[in-house]
């Protein structure tokens, strides 16, 4: 039997390049099967970032803050009970000392029918008489109350404690250094938002248990997270806060490993930072007019983890007058790098001819080694008589007012931070002088005023 005819040219051609467009097409479909895997793995892992936040927003069953404040006040009572038997011994104790004081009227007691024979003497009677010399020996009973003091006197050592577990639910320090140990960010924001109002105590143990953790800048940024977002009662926010501040407070630690790099770490807290400000802008308008609470906690936040170079040094001098700089400064100056970077303002803030403000930070931060006052003062004014030379001399008695506003206003600032404008002579007269030159012309006019309405009305 003849083979089969071999098929046409044309309808191999035509099935290669079928086959080829299958190929192409099967190519181009895992290139977007890919594509979308890899945007699905994104979505999970921000899911899982939702997913961790609501996890510390809203704690499930197996959370345990409250029983932790329900257990911990029990071991307390418990030794008060123990205490408490410890009276009800005593009284046997003293109940056989009266025995020994009358054992005559408890033997008659008992046999009282065996010595109605012994009733008739009338030898026994004049017992009685020793009985109001034993009404005395109950004033010995009192002295023998002196065997269970003892007793009372561990009794003051708790009752402070009892005081502090009814205000503050007897934190832990122990507690405290082991979450920090653990690197347990959701437990140590638990703890801190339970015992936020024991600020002092936990300003006392807090710094030293947040160097004992192995990477504390991780372990503060991760419990704190983005609070200032949506923080899940007012108490979480101030504790976020006070973490804060307890991590400026120990001086910034970093992560014990050799060779560790913090970059990424940076990283997120430059972005946190710059979406801070932003939120603080879009409710406020502008940072200054920001709350001081959410001021303050953008301070220690930048104190804690650096402060980002897209932040304005005019933004940050609001953000430190809206913080009340003289009530956080010393907190803040426990920042070797942000003190760094407010010397850098410093110079911007001098450079940009915002004197005053250079001045106020300067006082603030205790940087008079950096910046001495008066050296500070004196190329001010020699920077103001600069600029006051190259305009018109119209505009003379106008700059001069300007310059006598400004000197005054550093001189109330240096007031406020109990220092005295006299001790500088070059500053307290270029004052005098001022206020001479511009006084001068408005008496002056306002003379010839007067002269004129005179004139006027005699005319």
């Amino acid at each position: 039997m003849p083979p089969p005819p071999p098929p046409p040219a044309s309808a191999a051609a035509a099935s290669r390049a079928a086959m080829l467009q299958s190929v192409h097409s099967l190519a181009s479909y895992s290139d977007t099967l890919a594509e979308f895997l890899d945007q699905w793995n994104s979505v999970i892992l921000d899911v899982a970032s939702i997913a961790a936040t609501f996890t510390v927003l809203f704690p499930g069953p197996e959370s345990y803050p409250k029983p932790l404040l329900a257990a911990e006040p029990q071991p307390n009572p418990a030794p008060e009970p123990e205490r408490e038997p410890s009276p009800a011994p005593e009284p046997p104790e003293s109940v056989p000392p009266e025995p020994n004081l009358a054992p005559e009227p408890q033997v008659p007691q008992p046999n009282a029918a065996p010595e109605q024979e012994q009733e008739p003497e009338p030898e026994r009677e004049p017992t009685p008489s020793p009985e109001p010399e034993r009404q005395p020996s109950p004033a010995s009973e009192p002295e023998q109350e002196p065997n269970p003091k003892p007793a009372p006197d561990p009794t003051p050592e708790p009752a402070p404690r009892s005081v502090r577990e009814r205000k503050y639910g007897d934190p832990s320090a122990a507690e405290l250094e082991l979450r920090c140990r653990q690197m347990n960010f959701r437990e140590l924001r638990r703890f801190v938002t339970a015992h936020v109002r024991d600020r002092e105590w936990l300003r006392q143990v807090g710094p030293a248990a947040l160097r004992r953790a192995d990477d504390p800048a991780s372990l503060v940024l991760r419990t704190v997270g983005r609070y200032y977002i949506c923080a899940e009662s007012r108490d979480a926010e101030a504790a976020c806060m006070l973490l804060l501040e307890l991590y400026v407070r120990a001086g910034c630690p970093r992560s014990r490993e050799r060779g560790h790099s913090d970059a990424g770490l940076r990283q997120e807290a430059r972005e946190a930072a710059l979406t801070w400000r932003s939120r603080l802008l879009r409710v406020s308008g502008r940072v200054g007019d920001a709350g001081a609470r959410g001021a303050r906690g953008l301070a220690f936040y930048m104190a804690a983890f650096g402060v980002p170079v897209e932040f304005p040094a005019q933004e940050l001098y609001e953000l430190l007058v809206a913080a009340d700089v003289s009530a956080c400064a010393k907190v803040l100056k426990c920042s070797k790098h942000f003190v760094k970077t407010i010397r850098d303002v410093v110079v911007e803030m001098i450079n940009k001819d915002m004197h005053l403000q250079a001045i106020h930070i300067i006082l603030a931060f205790e940087l008079q080694n950096a910046f001495p006052v008066e050296s500070t003062l004196t190329h001010i004014m020699e920077k103001l008589e600069h600029d006051r030379k190259d305009d018109n001399e119209g505009l003379t008695l106008e700059r001069e007012e300007e310059e006598l506003t400004l000197l005054r206003s550093i001189s109330k600032c240096m007031e406020d931070h109990k220092l005295c404008p006299s001790e500088y002579p070059s500053f307290a007269e270029r004052i005098v002088l001022l206020e001479e030159h511009v006084e001068k012309p408005k008496q002056a006019f306002a003379g010839t005023k007067r002269k004129r309405t005179t004139e006027d009305c005699l005319g």
